[in-house]
């Protein structure tokens, strides 16, 4: 390093514990390395996130996610293992998550000049699966599952990350007793991972032990924010802008991860740089009822629009599949879209099995109410070869009643110093000493600005070993 330049991670702030070692992604949300837990004797991500309280609304998200990671505890989430105790209670304004490590993720797996089996393709699926039946049964929504939130192992583990846009289903009055209950800890997602080596050419197969448990979908209990999901994996219900959406809407991401795996086949004769997401639509046209015309006009024209990409494999919704729309804006938008028949899924994906289309189209059902859920994908037959031997344990049950309650009202406006003691408090999770200090009641706002910086991270990945730059968001 030169004079002139400055070492990033010269002025982290981290436990004697944890030896940083390098810098591997960066973002508008913070910085994320790779460290030693000499503690722990593993390699752990660290993710740094600068000016906490700049912006009201993502630091109330980031409380959010951490209370929600923090209280989950399976082997297909990454397990957020650590929140350093911040020097100053009362003027902390950054903080360090210690996370999982994890060696690619899913949409640089997708990018790599690498071909998958169907076996492979089942096994990640299956592990993924498992993660999101547990993470449902703990009445939590992801909402933002694809490729990039999927972090994958060479022997094809699987683990959610980056539940930033996460919600809980249930709330839970605030208590002054809440901080100090025992829960198990458990992943984030909010870190990227590097990958030191390449995979082999042929991934390990493993599947989790235990017997998946048929899950059911959860009630919606309060109304639900319409900012989730990124487009290409975004449900139709919520391209319709509906507030009374479920779990389902997980369901149709994974789908969508599915379909993209299925690419990865070399019968299928995709090279890396011609695979695509299923949906890659470039627009969500607004719903306009009151310019119908216009917005007729721009269905037909625009090949790339969110819903007319969907439509053009899948159909149009016919007679009943609607019923779950609430506005009659939407149904006046659907209406708008020629009536068109579905593809056979088979032409797309000619390499795959009957159950593995069957599955497929299962997951990718218009209306929400009748797509599979992630306990009932977990028993499709398609998964027959990969399950094993029926062991009950906690990590593969959801138990009823025993849903992620937050201690906080998730839907109130909360100011800085409101916000800092319910920083504390799950900290203390982590720290009980924290329990026994003295907290600040009630603390001015600073004055900060929101940080923002260009996301990039180099990593090595493929069965040729080549280096290849990808662009990943801390």
């Amino acid at each position: 390093m030169s004079a002139t330049q400055v070492d990033p991670l010269a002025n982290w702030q981290v436990p004697e514990r944890y030896e940083v070692r390098r810098l591997i992604g960066y973002g508008s949300s913070g910085m994320v390395a790779e460290a030693f837990d000499h503690q722990r004797q593993e390699v752990v991500a660290i993710k740094r996130v600068k000016r906490v309280f700049g912006d009201l609304g993502d630091c109330k998200r980031l409380l959010r996610e951490v209370a929600i990671l923090s209280r989950l505890d399976h082997p297909n989430v990454v397990r957020l293992l650590d929140i350093p105790v911040p020097k100053d209670f009362k003027k902390f304004d950054e903080l360090y998550l210690v996370l999982e490590m994890a060696e690619s993720d899913l949409r640089k797996l997708c990018r790599c000049s690498v071909f998958l089996s169907e076996l492979h393709v089942k096994t990640i699926v299956f592990n993924l699966l498992s993660g999101l039946q547990y993470v449902h049964s703990k009445g939590v929504m992801h909402r933002d599952l694809k490729p990039a939130n999927c972090l994958v192992f060479q022997d094809c583990r699987v683990k959610i990350c980056d539940f930033g846009l996460a919600r809980t289903l249930s709330t839970l009055p605030i208590d002054s007793s809440a901080a100090g209950e025992k829960e198990k800890r458990g992943g984030d997602a909010t870190a990227r991972c590097h990958c030191a080596e390449g995979p082999r050419k042929q991934t390990d197969i493993e599947t989790e032990k235990g017997q998946p448990l048929a899950g059911s979908r959860i009630p919606r209990r309060r109304r639900l924010s319409e900012h989730v999901a990124t487009r290409w994996y975004r449900a139709p219900e919520l391209i319709l802008l509906q507030a009374d959406y479920s779990t389902a809407i997980d369901i149709w991401s994974v789908g969508c991860v599915f379909a993209e795996l299925l690419g990865m086949i070399e019968e299928h004769k995709h090279g890396h740089h011609d695979r695509q997401p299923l949906f890659p639509g470039t627009s969500c046209f607004p719903l306009s009822p009151q310019s119908s015309t216009t917005a007729d006009g721009v269905h037909a024209e625009d090949d790339k629009e969110q819903l007319n990409m969907i439509f053009s494999l899948l159909g149009t919704p016919k007679e009943g599949e609607t019923g779950h729309l609430d506005k009659n804006e939407s149904l006046i938008y659907v209406s708008m879209f020629e009536k068109r028949e579905a593809q056979s899924l088979n032409s797309r994906f000619p390499a795959t099995s009957p159950e593995g289309l069957d599955l497929l189209q299962k997951m990718l059902t218009f209306a929400p109410s009748k797509r599979i859920n992630a306990g009932e994908a977990l028993l499709h037959p398609f998964f027959s070869n990969v399950r094993k031997t029926p062991q009950r344990h906690e990590h593969t049950r959801g138990r009823r009643g025993n849903e992620v309650l937050l201690p906080f009202d998730d839907d109130a406006k909360m100011d800085e110093g409101t916000l800092r003691l319910w920083f504390l408090r799950e900290i203390s999770r982590f720290h009980p000493e924290v329990r026994r200090c003295q907290v600040p009641k009630k603390i001015p706002p600073q004055t900060t600005t929101k940080e923002t910086t260009q996301s990039s991270c180099c990593f090595r990945l493929g069965a040729d070993g080549g280096d290849m730059s990808k662009s990943v968001g801390a």
